[in-house]
């Protein structure tokens, strides 16, 4: 934990009738100008006040103005739709260099914020809907709405200080918020008060908004902290790697992998000094060269013994692939939402969206390689987690990612924009997903807590699992089973097996049983 007291700064943040955002924004010592100058007019700000200069800077760019010709309301709440309408604003100025009010409109929009909304959700500045958003908005949510505005433009800022995980006392590592006060404590746009406290969960002041919007698009007015400063030499941009460069987060080893009909691997991996440290992981093993680069994140499937790793969620992606040794096999607008179903990638806690999936064959393995939506900067990542194929949420529980489990969890589909959003609504329709209830209280059911499964697969049609102690069962009671989407069952073998696949096009099952001779005997069963 921080022992070092953190000077005062600003994640607070507010602004509680924003009475007043001009769209005639001009911009800052970035290259912006000062669009007018600030007089002394609003008598409830004390020249002594800590917030005094920020106020005056925040009204010299046009960001905000008072809640009347004389009064600022320093004090006033800032709304959830007032603070994504800034970091909507915030944005374009950082994208642009200027704001364009046609960029907020929306036709027959039934609330004053919701083009500005509109405008979040297609930057992912906003990836889920909120509940209200009149309610006052907290320094937690403000911090990810503009971390999410400052790296949706492409910008990269300097990180003036020097501030881990667990450095922040009143921040847990793995609040939904964390990753993003983190960023920018660094980056010296939000840190803590004097003690170091954040009140993340607390609302915020249009004083202190202020200083976030002033210190988002001037680098002048960022804060370095009291004896956390980087001495690194990072007060200039840092240099964006070759496309050739690449972070191994996890090598593996070079022996080939029998079958196994697990159907995915999660790990949850640290960065420090671009060394890669795995946390907590479950099937990771399997795989060979997990790594990240500017434009994708790729790891190998190594081939031998008549068996392949991952054979269930090898066919998967070889399904959902956009192309495959240089060969395009399906359209973007197909693969865009179902890859990033199979693949769950977060970068210092924030969604990574996948555009496409390809896979290239090799001399004892294949390899796989998702594309990221837009370029990251892979060396000012310190934390990976990633869930690719379909390992429960309560898997990677026993495995010791909770952390994991609830991104998950609460991961809020895929956000796209431009033709492919319409592609993928207009392909989805208006129908109401059927009610699975019964369908997934049966596979509960059979997964009773004893039970030690050791395949399982979701097709069309039904839910296939193998393991003991399916219902309840003995330790040693092994069995293969269907369950059917009306809830009813089908027991295909009892005993055990010694290979359980499902073929790359997911229509039929494959396994093994010994003979009385001691030969094996391979059975199939179509399933589509």
């Amino acid at each position: 934990m921080m022992k070092n007291k953190l000077s005062r700064i600003l994640l607070s943040v507010s602004a509680a009738a924003l009475a007043a955002l001009m769209m005639t924004v001009a911009a800052s010592a970035d290259g912006y100008s000062r669009s007018r100058t600030y007089d002394g007019r609003f008598s409830d700000v004390a020249s002594g006040s800590w917030y005094y200069r920020n106020v005056a800077d925040a009204y010299e760019y046009g960001l905000i103005d008072g809640k009347s010709a004389d009064t600022f309301d320093p004090d006033g709440s800032l709304t959830v739709a007032e603070t994504i309408k800034l970091a909507s604003v915030c944005n374009q100025l950082l994208t642009k260099g200027s704001v364009d009010d046609s960029a907020f409109a929306l036709e027959n929009a039934a609330h004053w914020y919701d083009g500005y909304v509109a405008y979040a959700a297609q930057r992912d500045i906003v990836t889920e809907p909120y509940d209200d958003y009149g309610a006052s908005a907290t320094r937690g949510m403000v911090a990810v709405l503009f971390s999410r505005a400052i790296r949706g433009a492409g910008v990269t800022p300097a990180e003036l200080n020097v501030v881990e995980f667990g450095d922040i006392p009143d921040v847990d590592s793995s609040a939904w918020y964390a990753t993003s006060v983190y960023r920018l404590a660094r980056w010296g746009i939000l840190v803590g008060d004097e003690w170091g406290l954040v009140h993340a969960d607390s609302s915020i002041r249009r004083s202190e908004m202020s200083a976030v919007v002033t210190r988002v698009i001037d680098s002048s007015a960022r804060v370095r902290i009291a004896g956390r400063e980087n001495t690194a030499g990072s007060a200039v941009q840092p240099e964006v790697p070759a496309a050739s460069d690449a972070l191994v987060l996890y090598a593996g080893t070079n022996e080939a992998q029998g079958l196994t009909g697990i159907a995915g691997f999660a790990a949850d991996v640290t960065v420090k000094n671009g060394a890669a440290s795995v946390n907590a992981n479950y099937s990771l093993d399997l795989v060979n060269q997990l790594t990240v680069e500017r434009d994708s994140v790729s790891f190998r499937l190594r081939r031998g013994s008549g068996y392949e790793a991952f054979e269930v969620l090898r066919g998967e992606l070889e399904k959902a692939a956009v192309g495959a040794n240089g060969s395009v096999l399906r359209s973007g607008v197909d693969v865009y939402t179902r890859v990033n179903e199979l693949l769950y990638l977060w970068a210092d806690g924030e969604r990574v969206t996948i555009s496409g999936l390809w896979y290239a064959d090799h001399d004892g393995y294949t390899t796989y390689a998702f594309y990221f939506d837009e370029a990251l900067t892979p060396e000012s990542v310190s934390r990976w987690q990633l869930v690719c194929g379909t390992p429960g949420s309560d898997t990677l529980k026993l495995c010791g990612m909770d952390a994991v489990a609830s991104l998950v969890e609460n991961a809020y589909g895929v956000q796209v924009s431009g033709e492919i959003a319409q592609a993928v609504a207009d392909a989805a329709g208006s129908e109401t997903a059927p009610d699975n209830s019964v369908y997934t209280d049966a596979i509960d059911a059979a997964k009773s807590t004893a039970a030690k499964i050791s395949f399982e697969y979701e097709a069309d049609r039904c839910y296939i699992l193998y393991g003991a102690g399916l219902y309840g069962t003995g330790a040693e009671d092994y069995r293969l089973m269907f369950i059917f989407r009306d809830g009813t069952s089908q027991t295909v073998y009892e005993g055990k097996v010694t290979a359980i696949r499902v073929n790359s096009a997911g229509s039929v099952l494959y396994y093994n049983t010994t003979a009385p001779d001691g030969r094996e005997i391979q059975h199939g069963v179509n399933f589509d």
